[in-house]
C-alpha cells in the first residue's frame, strides 16, 4: 500500500511539474499575444456603409477583392466587429490586408492587423516586420487615393 502511495504523490507532483512548465513555456512563447495595430484609420460612417461603398468599389476594379465577416460568430450576440481582408492584384502579385472594424459612435474605427505579399513571402503584423511599410506605402498610395477618387471615401489616419 505504502508503495502506491508513492507512485500517486510521484504522478501527481509530475502532474503539476509539467504544468508549471507549460504555463511558463506559453507566457515566454507568448503563444497568444495581440500586437498592436500596423495603422488605425477613422471613416466617418458605419460599417455597413464602408461595406456598401467596398462593393461598388470592387465592381469597378476587377484587381481588388474583399471579404467581410462577424469577428466573433461564437457569441450569440452581434457586437457590430467585423473581419474585412482586401487583396489587391498587381501584374503577377498579390496583396492581402487585414483589419478590424469596430463601430463607434459616428464613425468606424478601420485597424490594420496584417499585410502580406503572397507571391514575395513578406509581411507580417507589425510595422517593423520585413516589407511591411513598404506594403502600407502601395496600400495608402494606390488603394486609399483609388477609394478617395472613385467613391469619395476618406479614411483619415488617427
Amino acid at each position: 500500500m505504502r508503495k502506491a502511495v508513492k507512485l500517486t504523490v510521484i504522478i501527481s507532483t509530475g502532474i503539476i511539474l509539467l504544468g508549471l512548465i507549460g504555463r511558463c513555456f506559453y507566457m515566454i512563447a507568448c503563444l497568444s499575444c495581440t500586437y498592436p495595430p500596423i495603422k488605425v484609420y477613422e471613416y466617418q460612417g458605419s460599417i455597413d456603409q464602408l461595406e456598401l461603398t467596398i462593393q461598388k468599389f470592387v465592381l469597378s476594379n476587377p484587381d481588388v477583392k474583399y471579404k467581410i465577416s462577424r469577428r466573433d460568430s461564437t457569441i450569440e450576440e452581434d457586437n457590430g466587429d467585423r473581419d474585412l481582408t482586401i487583396e489587391l492584384k498587381r501584374d503577377t502579385s498579390t496583396t492581402s490586408y487585414g483589419f478590424v472594424c469596430e463601430p463607434g459612435t459616428n464613425n468606424t474605427d478601420i485597424k490594420l492587423v496584417s499585410a502580406f505579399s503572397k507571391n514575395n513571402s513578406y509581411g507580417g503584423y507589425t510595422i517593423n516586420a520585413p516589407g511591411v511599410r513598404e506594403l502600407l506605402n502601395n496600400f495608402e498610395n494606390g488603394f486609399l487615393v483609388r477609394l478617395r477618387k472613385e467613391q469619395h471615401v476618406i479614411l483619415k489616419p488617427e
